[in-house]
């Protein structure tokens, strides 16, 4: 493959993977389609570094985890504040692990 067919490889790809970060980050879709996404987008975050999706997948994480924070102090059941305490941390703890990869590149 020339490298000018390449690069424009990349530069598409590019523009979808930070389409779809920026829709992760902001919420848009259900759950299950956030999902589908972030699975996508852990397998190319291995093939295309360059592509910094792990910093997107961090914010993600992160974004996440306020969203369901708002959820939590709507809540009124304990269950509820219980399912929804451990799905913060979950996704704090997925954001941690970004982050620390991201430190040791």
């Amino acid at each position: 493959m020339s490298d000018q067919i390449a690069q424009h490889k990349n530069q598409i790809l590019s523009g979808v993977v930070t389409t779809l970060l920026g829709d992760l980050r902001s919420g848009n879709g259900d759950k299950d389609r956030r999902r589908q996404v972030e699975e996508w987008m852990r397998a190319l975050a291995e093939k295309y570094p360059e592509f910094q999706i792990e910093s997107g997948l961090r914010d993600y994480y992160l974004a996440e985890a306020q969203r369901l924070r708002d959820d939590f102090d709507k809540a009124a059941e304990l269950t509820e504040k219980l399912t929804l305490g451990r799905s913060i941390e979950s996704f704090l703890d997925r954001a941690a692990e970004y982050e620390r990869r991201i430190a040791e590149k």
